[in-house]
């Protein structure tokens, strides 16, 4: 029959302690698990830029050397071949062009969500850190409280029976 305020904040004290360690466990985990995909893809996406931006310096050189050979030719049938060819070295320059262009903002939004995740990870974690200490200080204040008044009503209970005892013997 207690009606302290302290027996009762001990729960919340353990539940700082949970949300806290709780805290901490997702902000180590998910941010920098979320991080390190997103770095992964990055560097994919890096890479298909580069092979993208060869296959069009690749393709430029194809288109320049095919205009030489039909300028030198003229617009024989084999001239209308090369122009065939050369439209469609532009084509395919052309769709690789935007193919890099939309994987190069790709990169620029995975490296905004990489630095959202850094941020997060700092926020949380010091605040998980904070309330865990926080809970298990007051906790353990708490929970001493607590001891002293059990070992009090204990000590009150023994001096009630040894009361008892020596009224029955009398």
């Amino acid at each position: 029959m207690e009606t302290s305020y302290f027996s009762d904040s001990e729960n919340l004290y353990k539940y700082f302690v949970s949300i806290g360690i709780l805290l901490i466990v997702l902000t180590v985990y998910y941010p920098l698990k979320e991080k390190q995909e997103l770095e992964i893809i990055k560097i994919q996406l890096e890479n298909d830029v580069k092979i993208l931006n060869y296959k069009i310096n690749e393709n430029s050189k194809n288109v320049k050397s095919l205009q030489f050979s039909i300028a030198r030719n003229g617009t024989t049938k084999d001239g209308k071949e090369l122009l065939k060819v050369l439209s469609e070295l532009n084509n395919t320059n052309h769709f690789n062009q935007i193919e890099s262009e939309k994987k190069f903002f790709e990169i620029i939004i995975r490296t905004k969500n990489i630095k959202l995740y850094n941020i997060m990870f700092w926020l949380f974690f010091p605040i998980g850190i904070c309330l865990t200490i926080y809970g298990f200080l007051k906790w353990g204040k708490a929970k001493k409280y607590d001891d002293n008044i059990l070992k009090l009503e204990n000590e009150k209970l023994e001096l009630e029976v040894n009361k008892m005892r020596k009224e029955i013997i009398l």
